[in-house]
């Protein structure tokens, strides 16, 4: 099993949302040497844009501000929630609504079916609702070109309370304490969607890879061995695919640590891959479960039997 991770994942846009109110509320003190506001604050103020970290657990996600409903609509299937947001700085608060227009139908922000998090804010409160956008481009450019200051999208929501909030119009941008913020960080929600479908349907007992699913301690210590189609006798894999022109790569046997560290050698010098990226391939088709972040590349491999 091969899991590709990204760093701006909404979990940990949340994550960061939280621990900037918790600074805000004093439950985490703002560092003696540093009188700046915290990057919620900034972006309250600018009414929205791009929220990003730096460091070895960075997310950059888009936030909007100013979150109010709309009226609620119903669709064939469920109900989809309107929602008001303020248009983030740049071409989308363009005093021609002719541009304001073009920006929308042509960008990539807020795209149909993306999934993205409501985040309701009040003392001593913290909501987040898991929604996907219904609005198209051209939907959020016809809201955009009536109104410079104001971008109107579509929502459907996995959470019946937030649409019985919609129904009775619950204001939920009010002041600096009572406020809404809408997080996107670009990722389709169909992409997930068989997983998460897979995991609600599925027999408990029959879920692959359950051992580390369910561990409760530390996975450093544990274990992972190869695949089991890669545990067949004889089994190879051919990685000649990934040799420059004129160079060999021999043949990769998951059970032999010497088979292992004579193709990373020579994935090393005698292919285009990197270190670090000889290391994610050999790692992953020794393991039967492996972590990948960055780009993803095919590898083509064949088995000798």
């Amino acid at each position: 099993m091969v899991v590709f991770l990204r760093s701006d994942t909404i979990r940990q846009s949340v994550g960061e949302i939280s621990k900037d109110l918790d600074t805000m509320r004093g439950s985490n003190p703002r560092p003696k040497n540093r009188k700046s506001a915290t990057m919620l604050e900034k972006l309250l103020s600018s009414k929205g844009g791009s929220y990003k970290t730096s460091g070895f657990n960075s997310v950059f996600f888009q936030m909007y501000t100013g979150a109010r409903f709309a009226p609620l609509k119903a669709e064939r299937r469920n109900f989809t929630v309107g929602l008001l947001l303020d248009a983030p700085a740049g071409p989308s608060r363009d005093k021609s609504g002719k541009k304001r227009a073009e920006y929308w139908e042509n960008c990539k922000r807020l795209q149909s079916g993306s999934l993205v998090a409501l985040c309701l804010v009040s003392p001593g409160s913290f909501q987040v609702f898991l929604g996907t956008t219904v609005s198209g481009g051209k939907d959020i450019a016809e809201s955009a070109k009536a109104d410079a200051d104001t971008i109107q999208i579509r929502l459907s929501f996995f959470d019946a309370e937030i649409e019985l909030m919609a129904l009775r119009r619950h204001p939920i941008s009010v002041d600096n304490s009572t406020f809404a913020i809408l997080i996107d960080n670009k990722i389709m929600f169909e992409a997930l969607h068989p997983f998460l479908r897979t995991l609600q349907t599925v027999e408990p007992t029959s879920i692959p890879f359950s051992d580390y699913i369910s561990c409760s301690g530390n996975l450093a210590s544990m274990r992972i061995g190869p695949p089991r189609y890669a545990r067949a006798p004889q089994f190879k894999y051919n990685l000649q695919c990934l040799a420059r022109r004129g160079e060999t790569i021999p043949d990769l046997d998951v059970n032999n640590a010497a088979s292992q560290l004579l193709v990373r050698r020579r994935l090393t010098s005698s292919s285009q891959l990197d270190p670090s990226q000889v290391d994610a391939v050999v790692n992953t088709l020794t393991r039967e479960v492996s972590l990948i972040q960055g780009y993803v590349f095919d590898v083509g491999a064949k088995s000798h039997l």
